[in-house]
C-alpha cells in the first residue's frame, strides 16, 4: 500500500514537481502514460493499464535516461517495477514483475513539437524471476509545456 501512495503522490504532482507533463496513449495495449518533460536528460514515467477491472489495476513506474536527445527525436531506456495495489486484499505481492523500456520518442512534424511518436520494447520479467515476455508499445504523446518556459526559449 505504501508503494501505491508513493505512486499516487508522484502522478498527481508531476506537473507541480516538473512543470511540464507529457500524457501519451498506447492504443493497441490499452495503456496510458503520464511523464515528466521528456526532452530532460532523466525523466520520469508512470503507466496505468486502462483495459482492466478495479482488482487487475496494474501499474508501471521508472525513471528514464534520454541517451540520444536530438530536435525532433529522443532515444531513451530506462528500469522499473510493474505493480497492483489491489494484490494486498487477496494476499498476493504487490510487485508483479520487472522491466527495461528502450523508446524513441519522435517529433514528426517541426511546428507541432508537443505532438510525439513513441515506440517502445520492454523485455519484462514476473516477480519470481521465473517467466517473462518481450512487449512492444506504439503510441502518441503530447507534451504540456509551461507558456512562460516557452516565451523564455525562444527569446
Amino acid at each position: 500500500m505504501k508503494k501505491f501512495l508513493v505512486v499516487l503522490i508522484l502522478v498527481t504532482n508531476a506537473k507541480i514537481l516538473s512543470a511540464q507533463v507529457a500524457i501519451s496513449y498506447f492504443p493497441f495495449q490499452s495503456v496510458l502514460s503520464v511523464s515528466t518533460k521528456t526532452d530532460r536528460l532523466l525523466f520520469l514515467d508512470f503507466k496505468l493499464e486502462t483495459n482492466g477491472f478495479v482488482s487487475n489495476l496494474n501499474m508501471e513506474l521508472s525513471p528514464k535516461l534520454n541517451f540520444v536527445r536530438k530536435e525532433l527525436i529522443n532515444y531513451y531506456f530506462g528500469p522499473g517495477f510493474s505493480l497492483n495495489p489491489t494484490n494486498g486484499f487477496a494476499d498476493l505481492p504487490l510487485t508483479n514483475g520487472y522491466f527495461v523500456d528502450f523508446g524513441v520518442r519522435a517529433k514528426p512534424w517541426e511546428k507541432f513539437r508537443q505532438f510525439q511518436v513513441v515506440f517502445e520494447i520492454s523485455p519484462y520479467v514476473n516477480q519470481k524471476l521465473s517467466s517473462g515476455n518481450l512487449r512492444a508499445r506504439l503510441g502518441v504523446a503530447w507534451q504540456f509545456e509551461n507558456k512562460n518556459r516557452r516565451k523564455e526559449t525562444r527569446e
